[in-house]
């Protein structure tokens, strides 16, 4: 949990911090991939049971949200070692920014997607590891729902602000920073469509299962 934790956060930093402060971006890029590592350490087991058991539609959608973030993470990765200019500064310099950048902002933007993905379709896991959410009241996850749906309007909005389709279709060649936000905006946006994605993510799930119940 505290792996999940430190993970989220570095997340949205580093997407936060893309196009404002280049240092510091990469450097919570190198934390976020170490976290990246450590996360897949810790849920082996799951990557060891892929082999067993039934297909069910959940799992099927749950295997491919992994898949696609591990490849973004490569991609992220790959494409770092070519345009770092801080954090891995004594690297000897390599070739091919030209395509590289496009790569990072593609990657990146579907790592965002997918790993917030990922986590709506375990969430139902996840509040079961977390006691008072597990014995909470009728009342009081009426009121968590509305929380999200608020927060989830706004993450519909900072969505179109972010110009976040854009950079899914790969359609960005060079993107402008943005030094009018300040970054603690730009955080709060992206971590509102964060929570969009989990619930989305969530009630896909919810639905899936349910079908396979009936």
């Amino acid at each position: 949990m505290a792996v999940d934790g430190a993970l989220t956060c570095v997340l949205i930093a580093v997407m936060s911090t893309a196009l404002v402060t280049e240092a510091p971006h990469e450097f919570l890029g190198l934390a976020l991939l170490a976290l990246m590592v450590a996360h897949l350490v810790l849920n082996r087991r799951w990557f060891a049971a892929l082999g067993k058991g039934r297909w069910s539609a959940p799992r099927v959608l749950q295997t491919a949200a992994v898949a696609g973030v591990v490849l973004c993470a490569l991609g992220q990765a790959v494409s770092a070692l070519i345009l770092s200019e801080h954090a891995l500064a004594f690297l000897p310099e390599i070739p091919g920014s030209w395509w590289a950048r496009k790569v990072h902002m593609l990657c990146s933007s579907w790592f965002f997607v997918l790993a917030f993905a990922h986590v709506g379709l375990q969430w139902r896991g996840m509040v079961a590891r977390i006691r008072p959410l597990r014995q909470a009241k009728p009342a009081l996850l009426w009121v968590l729902r509305a929380i999200w749906a608020a927060v989830a309007i706004f993450g519909v909005v900072s969505f179109l602000q972010l110009g976040l389709g854009p950079y899914l279709l790969g359609q960005v060649e060079f993107a402008f920073a943005d030094y009018d936000t300040p970054v603690v905006l730009i955080g709060l946006r992206y971590l509102c469509v964060g929570v969009l994605i989990t619930g989305v993510g969530h009630y896909v799930g919810s639905v899936l299962r349910r079908r396979r119940q009936t």
